[in-house]
């Protein structure tokens, strides 16, 4: 090999190793939309050394000292208008790490008083209002929630046995559709333990039309039992809800028969996914004559007719909506990860 090869071949294996390991900060959240204060921030980071020292700044000033603690995931206060969000890190060999991102934060919604003439939906004035921090956006007679599995306000909800579950999602970019996902967590304790996290989002006095979309992925669709994705609306003290379940040991879909509390199978079908895919489900409900109507259901394109109703159930007096996610575990206790992505509910 000649001495210019040799020279050639060095800096080749000095810029590959240089590549390899550059430091980097990836800010997952907030995305390019417009965003709602207090304003998530999650960061990922690709040190070299131990991370010593994290902070955050908005607009160059105020700025936030937080724990060293990685991935970062902190809720931001902001005041509407475009801003430029930048997060810094010190590593424990004084390299410093950096990223920024402009950013448009919204002006504060207002809430409003529901002015009730009647507890059917037909029959009270119209009101809308949302939840802080959960962007919606309104055209006509018809609102959006969008990424919802970025946003605050996720809990999570006793349902079955005692596992360990993610307290909320943890934001990241990889895997996702759209460069941030929210990661769930479940680790049962025994057999057929189940994590349930919802998260309100606003309240109507006269929303009656529903459509939840998502997308979603297993780590090990194998150890899964199921998963459920749901939407729920008060309409004064008549609470309904509209659960779907898609039970891998069944194979089918079900229906939550609110009133009755118990699940109502479907012929829909509903397969294992295969490893590293993405499901997308569409789910269509409509609250007409004092009952939760399933409509259809849409699987990865397939569209499926459920016509199925129920009673609602009765709780203190409300005109809120929301959503929830519950991952279902099966008889080994067996943990496994849900990634959820473009998490999207429309009412009207």
């Amino acid at each position: 090999m000649s001495v210019s090869t040799r020279i050639l071949t060095t800096l080749a294996l000095l810029s590959s190793s240089t590549i390899v390991l550059a430091q980097t900060v990836n800010i997952v959240s907030p995305g390019a939309a417009t965003v709602s204060s207090p304003v998530r921030v999650v960061a990922e980071f690709s040190p070299t050394a131990p991370i010593t020292s994290i902070s955050v700044s908005v607009d160059g000033a105020a700025s936030m000292q937080q724990e060293a603690v990685t991935p970062l995931d902190i809720d931001v206060p902001m005041s509407s208008g475009n801003h430029l969000l930048t997060v810094n890190a010190v590593q424990s060999d004084g390299v410093q790490l950096s990223a920024s991102r402009s950013i448009s934060v919204a002006a504060a919604v207002t809430t409003m008083a529901p002015v009730v003439t009647s507890s059917d939906v037909a029959s009270v004035s119209t009101t809308m209002s949302v939840t802080s921090g959960v962007p919606v956006s309104t055209s006509g007679g018809t609102s959006s929630i969008s990424d919802i599995e970025e946003r605050s306000g996720w809990y999570t909800y006793p349902d079955q046995g005692n596992p360990v579950c993610s307290s909320k999602p943890s934001l990241t970019s990889n895997p996702s559709l759209d460069g941030a996902s929210g990661k769930f967590y479940l680790g049962p304790t025994g057999q057929y333990n189940n994590c349930l996290w919802p998260i309100k989002l606003g309240s109507s006095t006269t929303a009656s039309h529903f459509t939840l979309d998502t997308y979603y992925r297993l780590s090990d669709p194998s150890v899964a039992q199921g998963v459920e994705f749901s939407s729920n609306k008060h309409v004064g003290t008549k609470w309904y809800k509209f659960s779907v379940q898609c039970s891998y040991n069944k194979g089918v879909f079900s229906v939550w028969d609110t009133a009755g509390g118990k699940w109502s199978a479907t012929n829909i079908p509903c397969k294992r996914p295969a490893s590293n895919t993405w499901d997308h489900l569409t789910v269509q409900t409509e609250i007409n004559n004092g009952k939760a109507v399933f409509l259809s259901l849409t699987l990865n394109g397939t569209q499926y007719a459920i016509n199925k109703s129920f009673n609602p159930t009765t709780k203190a007096s409300s005109y809120s909506y929301g959503v929830h996610f519950q991952m279902d575990g099966n008889i080994k206790g067996n943990a496994y990860y849900a990634w959820v992505d473009n998490l999207k509910f429309t009412l009207w």
